[in-house]
């Protein structure tokens, strides 16, 4: 049995929901807009998720892919904090999962996109080239950092979506007092998102004139990974401990490959072809198909 939780309207999720059931493999999902049949109740064997009165124990399980969003005002206040516990305690339920379970991912692992220095030197020790990087609150270091460099770019050092932009000698960095702040040198070159499945490489070039490809007009055409870059791919996504991941990289006018950094619950769904091998090769490994190791 595979155990899905987050929002039905949520493609990465439901087009994962589509495979299984399409291949008659038995899941349950816990959708956040209609659950109030679930719980996670404390046993004296440990947490077992209750579904219509239906327990499931974790051990039973082969996979566990979590989704969850924060619904903000979309509910009363009172159903949202109900939703927030039940997600506390479903992360809290697949982190006590056996490592013969495979989860997407595991709360633990998820952690390591919170902190964007931290995971550059995971990125870095996978063998990738990592553009060089100022974390400051400080306006005059960040100028120097501009000056040094001519061209630089800005973005979240945690896992929160920011748009990533450009800055150049001049430009106001006044700001940058009032939050660390991430800068790092421009890297002129081809970008490429990579989504890995357990072992599976999904490889993707992204044409656009944007700086932030998501917030401006891409086109997307599959693409080769050189094979010692598809094995840091993989080493990466190991050593990160996830089974899925959206890798972001740059193949630099320089010749040398750049990750920018990997996300661990990459919505996948606008890179997946007209067959939606992504989405197939996730629900084949939630369900321990041997074949994808």
């Amino acid at each position: 049995m595979i155990v899905l939780h987050g929002l039905r309207t949520d493609s990465p999720l439901d087009d994962v929901r589509r495979m299984l059931a399409d291949r008659g493999t038995p899941y349950v999902f816990v959708d956040q807009a209609a659950c109030a049949d679930v719980a996670v109740e404390r046993t004296e064997d440990g947490l077992v998720l209750v579904v219509a009165g239906r327990e499931v124990r974790v051990e039973e399980v082969r996979g566990i892919y979590l989704r969850p969003y924060d619904l903000g005002d979309a509910v009363d206040p009172a159903e949202r904090a109900r939703l927030t516990r039940l997600a506390v305690h479903l992360r809290e339920w697949a982190e006590c999962a056996p490592a013969s379970v495979r989860v997407v991912n595991r709360p633990s692992a998820g952690l390591s996109n919170h902190s964007k220095p931290r995971q550059s030197r995971v990125i870095a020790a996978a063998g990738f080239a990592v553009p060089e990087t100022l974390l400051t609150t400080d306006p005059a270091d960040a100028a120097a950092f501009v000056a040094d460099h001519g061209r630089a770019i800005v973005k979240s050092v945690s896992g929160t979506r920011s748009i990533v932009r450009t800055l150049g000698p001049g430009d106001d960095l006044s700001a940058v007092r009032w939050c660390p702040t991430q800068l790092q040198r421009f890297v002129p070159g081809a970008e490429h998102r990579v989504h890995a499945v357990g072992q599976r490489l999904f490889a993707s070039r992204v044409r656009t004139e944007a700086v932030d490809y998501r917030y401006g007009g891409f086109g997307l055409e599959p693409a080769d990974l050189p094979d010692a870059v598809a094995e840091r791919c993989r080493a990466l996504t190991a050593a990160l401990g996830l089974e899925l991941a959206g890798i972001d990289l740059r193949f630099g006018e320089d010749g040398r490959w750049y990750c920018w950094e990997v996300n661990t619950s990459p919505a996948y769904s606008c890179f997946d072809t007209a067959d939606r091998a992504i989405a197939t090769a996730l629900a084949e490994h939630l369900a321990g198909d041997p074949t994808l190791g």
